[in-house]
């Protein structure tokens, strides 16, 4: 019995193994299955979850939802463009025609009025709760924004900045308030009042313009009378030298015939005292009185133009000397008409200046008489040769030049070019 008890109890053991290695796989079937299951519907949450999300993630136009009286009240009978009628309904107070009215007259001038209304994402359904923050909780919700001042109302924020930096205000509150929405009258009033308000801001515009247009009419003018008077006042100036230059020009010529009556009644005077005879001769280049001054002779000697006295005896003029040099010098710069005096001049300074800047060089010890400048500028004038002779210039025995003596005197010389310096500065003023 033992056995068999014990057999029987072997059985059984048999039999719990195998019923426990039979219950495994279905074990893991019901397992597994349970878990494919949780599986899929958690798959299935999630794929409600991205629908959710994609639907609150689509781009929808926000003037979408407003009435289409409100804005046909805004673009027919006020004028205002599509656009600005949209964003005054979108961000006017309590979205009425009358908020928003009142915030495009308020932002009517900002840079972007006429720029398009951006999209904007789709917002979450909210559902409605009974807590306090909920919509129809005990305390309601705060819409808007409120003015403790004036009483005004705001529908955002920046209406309410806008206000506040225009006012000064800084005592505002959250509020339920919601303006009420204008009457048929009371809304043809106000537009009749927006209109004279558009129509008075146009008048003021248009009279600002006209003050600007004249206020620069006026300034053109006046800087074309300003150039006028200038230009009249350079024509007086220019009128002025000329007449001053002619008047000089016409001094200069009188004193020019007052020099050659001069001379004629001189050798008139000559001629009387020397029986019709004149010492004077006539040069290539017209009338100059004793444009010859002294004749070299054979002899090598010096003579002057020389002239008969009443007996018939004939004189000879006395050598330059050197205490007539301011004599000599005097005569060459009465020369007034056509500036030939201080031709002359500049030609015996140079002459004088060479030597004494180079007084041992032969070429500035030597001048030629025969070239064009001696004979035009120096020659015909009284006073020009007698200075060079009386400084130590000589006649060459050829007649062809006069060439500076040995025994010259430098000191005579400088004295001689600072004379002629001065008057030649002198002439020149």
């Amino acid at each position: 019995m033992a056995c068999g008890s014990g057999n029987a109890t072997g059985e059984e053991n048999v039999e719990d193994a195998v019923m426990a290695d039979s219950n495994a796989p279905v074990a893991a079937i019901a397992t597994s299955g349970t878990t494919g299951m949780e599986g899929a519907m958690e798959e299935e949450d999630d794929e409600d979850e991205d629908e959710d999300g994609g639907a609150e993630g689509m781009m929808v136009d926000p003037a979408s939802g407003l009435r289409p009286e409100d804005v046909t009240s805004l673009t027919e009978s006020m004028g205002f463009s599509l656009i600005r009628a949209q964003k005054g309904l979108l961000h006017g107070n309590g979205g009425t025609v009358e908020g928003a009215v009142e915030w495009l007259l308020e932002h009517q001038d900002d840079d972007d009025i006429d720029e398009p209304i951006p999209m904007v994402p789709r917002e979450k359904s909210a559902g409605v709760g009974g807590g306090d923050d909920g919509i129809g909780g005990k305390g309601g919700v705060a819409i808007s924004y409120k003015c403790v001042a004036t009483g005004k109302i705001f529908a955002n924020m920046a209406d309410l900045e806008l206000h506040a930096n225009r006012t000064g205000h800084s005592d505002f509150e959250e509020t339920t308030e919601c303006k009420r929405p204008l009457s048929p009258e009371e809304k043809a009033a106000k537009i009749l009042e927006i209109k004279s308000l558009l129509k008075a801001k146009r008048a003021e515009r248009e009279l600002r313009e006209k003050a600007e247009d004249i206020d620069r009419e006026r300034q053109r003018r006046f800087m074309g009378q300003e150039m006028a008077k200038t230009r009249e006042q350079m024509e007086i100036e220019e009128r002025r030298r000329l007449a001053q230059m002619h008047k000089r020009e016409k001094e200069n010529a009188i004193k020019e015939r007052a020099r050659i009556r001069a001379e004629l009644e001189k050798d008139k005077r000559e001629r009387m005292a020397n029986k019709g005879k004149l010492g004077s001769k006539l040069g290539v280049d017209g009338y100059n009185p004793d444009a010859i001054q002294y004749d070299v002779l054979a002899a090598g000697g010096i003579g002057g133009g020389a002239g008969t006295n009443e007996g018939g005896a004939k004189t000879v003029k006395a050598p330059p000397s050197v205490d007539k040099m301011d004599e000599y010098i005097a005569k060459v710069s009465s020369y007034r008409a056509g500036g030939d005096g201080g031709n002359c001049l500049k030609i015996l300074k140079a002459y004088i200046g060479n030597v004494t800047k180079n007084p041992t060089d032969a070429k500035y010890r030597k001048i030629n008489t025969e070239n064009k400048a001696y004979k035009t500028k120096v020659k015909p004038f009284l006073g020009a040769k007698s200075l060079l002779l009386c400084v130590g210039f000589a006649p060459t025995k050829d007649g062809t030049a006069m060439e500076l003596g040995e025994d010259a005197d430098m000191a005579v010389l400088r004295m001689a070019e600072e004379k002629v310096d001065a008057a030649y500065e002198k002439y020149m003023k």
